[in-house]
């Protein structure tokens, strides 16, 4: 990734506690682009937030490098450039989500004449509600929360977005509000770092995912790529006819370079290496006089993956 095109670059990245005998980053090296969306994944305790605190200079590395933009994460003009919602928003609540918004709209030195418009806007683009917008903070449930902070972020139009778990505590129809912001900001080119346990939700939004384990970047995946994975048909049968044998459910998948798994309840399970190869395997069973009757795909999601690298990880 050249430099033009790089706005996140880690290296050797360590963070170390208890002098030095706990790592909670052990040499994490990293690029992300401009307008990419990258997600962190990975069990509790991994390092995720650790690495979500040293990108946004809230936690001093022990040793290693970050650049964002070219600059030092602590550089002013990163922070002007750049918006964070953590995991729990801790906001000030005496004041009002109108008052919140036009002092940050003052902190980010945007026009004042422009203030109650822009403020106005931002909070109607995260759906909450005008009802809401002249009560005090202190009364705001955590979904209500995290729609705030979605509209601070919002102003100035940032050009690089962490977001901390920003689906908690958030109910579906505010899931799917982030989603669109999300879509939105990739649209404009925005970057963003994302860090979710919500697999659903990264595995929509995201270019690319880092599996992040013990403070190590096990693996790094791009999403486009988990679509083009092998793929798992299942072909429901008539009850009413004799089922294929095994022997020639075997050969067809064979002939597609695939796998068969048997019969289970009028269901024949394969396993493809590409999804061009489900229109042959239907046409091979049908033309053995195999009575199908529906045809379902599954494919290899970001949960799957998951679950693989953790599960291998433990057998090492």
């Amino acid at each position: 990734m050249s430099e033009k095109t790089t706005c996140i670059k880690i290296e050797n990245l360590v963070k170390t506690y208890g002098r030095g005998r706990t790592r909670a980053l052990d040499g994490i090296s990293l690029e992300i682009g401009n307008g990419e969306v990258f997600g962190l994944i990975g069990p509790n305790g991994a390092g995720k937030t650790t690495l979500m605190g040293c990108l946004l200079s809230l936690l001093r590395p022990t040793s290693g490098d970050i650049h964002i933009f070219g600059y030092t994460p602590d550089n002013l003009r990163v922070k002007e450039l750049s918006a964070f919602l953590p995991e729990r928003p801790n906001f000030d609540a005496w004041m009002t989500a109108r008052q919140f918004m036009s002092y940050h709209h003052m902190l980010a030195k945007l026009p004042h004449k422009t203030s109650k418009q822009d403020v106005e806007e931002a909070l109607r683009q995260v759906e909450l509600d005008p009802s809401a917008w002249d009560r005090r903070i202190k009364k705001f449930s955590r979904g209500m929360l995290q729609r705030l902070g979605l509209a601070q972020m919002l102003l100035g139009d940032p050009k690089l977005c962490f977001l901390d778990e920003p689906g908690s505590g958030m109910d579906p129809i505010g899931a799917n509000l982030l989603r669109k912001l999300l879509l939105n900001w990739k649209k404009k080119n925005v970057t963003v770092v994302l860090n979710s346990h919500h697999l659903d939700e990264v595995e929509r939004v995201c270019d690319r995912v880092a599996f992040i384990k013990g403070g190590r970047i096990h693996q790094i995946e791009e999403l486009s790529n988990i679509s083009k994975e092998e793929i798992t048909i299942i072909v429901k049968c008539s009850p009413e006819l004799e089922m294929p044998d095994d022997v020639l459910c075997s050969d067809i998948a064979a002939t597609l370079e695939g796998h068969y798994f048997g019969i289970t309840e009028h269901c024949l399970r394969f396993r493809l290496k590409h999804e061009k190869d489900k229109a042959s395997l239907v046409k091979a069973l049908v033309e053995k006089q195999v009575a199908v009757e529906e045809v379902f795909q599954e494919r290899r999601g970001l949960e799957d993956l998951f679950i693989a690298l953790h599960n291998e990880d433990l057998r090492r």
